[in-house]
């Protein structure tokens, strides 16, 4: 177990959310790569296991969105050095934002969340976003893994070659995933629309429980025909 699986869900939320806040309320791209510098710093000492994985892809994604916004801007006529400032700026607080809440997230279990939600006595509504939104994130991970396993045993060479070839190849990946999200999604849906989930409908407590532990609008026996 890590040693952040012990800290509250929600002390670990609202520091990621202040340090998130920090880089896109910060005014320049050093004040946002300081919040940046912070988070990876944070990401590195916790030795989390999918780590390396983490910072490969914001590497990836921080060049490409630097990259993309200084020809943005540049073609819009803004000077290239507010341009390349503006464009840090930016990757810099997709970095503070990502890796505050990957610590978080990855810290956090579904049950313990669940747990912290009971204690605080949160709306039905907002503990299931929380926990669906931490259980669904390892499932997209697993699920990402899957599919470059797949698309490497097809003959898909997703690690090698030059980085515009591996730029596409990772659009490959994703689109299965986003595939794949929607579905489990409406999985989720229809399971609890036929489990008769009403979100105005007050949370279940011991003390609402009787005889039976699920209570529910059906009756126990349906009438023979």
């Amino acid at each position: 177990m890590h040693p952040l699986d012990r800290i509250n869900p929600f002390v670990k939320l609202v520091a990621a959310l202040l340090l998130s806040s920090l880089g896109w309320l910060a005014g320049n791209a050093l004040a946002s790569g300081l919040a940046a510098a912070i988070a990876l710093f944070g990401v590195i000492i916790c030795r989390l296991p999918q780590t390396s994985g983490y910072l490969k892809l914001m590497a990836l994604v921080g060049g490409l969105v630097t990259l993309s916004w200084t020809l943005s801007f540049v073609w819009n006529g803004v000077p290239i050095a507010t341009a390349i400032d503006d464009a840090l700026r930016m990757a810099f607080r997709l970095i503070a934002t990502t890796g505050s809440f990957f610590i978080a997230i990855e810290t956090t279990s579904a049950g313990s969340l669940l747990a912290a939600c009971s204690r605080r006595r949160l709306p039905g509504f907002v503990t299931l976003v929380l926990v669906l939104v931490v259980g669904m994130i390892p499932l997209m991970r697993e699920e990402f893994r899957n599919i470059g396993e797949t698309q490497r045993a097809r003959g898909l060479e997703l690690d090698r070659g030059p980085l515009a070839k591996r730029i596409v190849y990772a659009l490959g990946r994703g689109v299965p995933l986003m595939v794949q999200t929607y579905r489990m999604a409406e999985m989720i849906a229809l399971a609890l629309s036929i489990y008769g989930f009403d979100p105005k409908v007050a949370r279940t407590s011991w003390r609402d429980i009787g005889w039976l532990t699920i209570q529910t609008a059906f009756p126990p026996t349906l009438p023979m025909r």
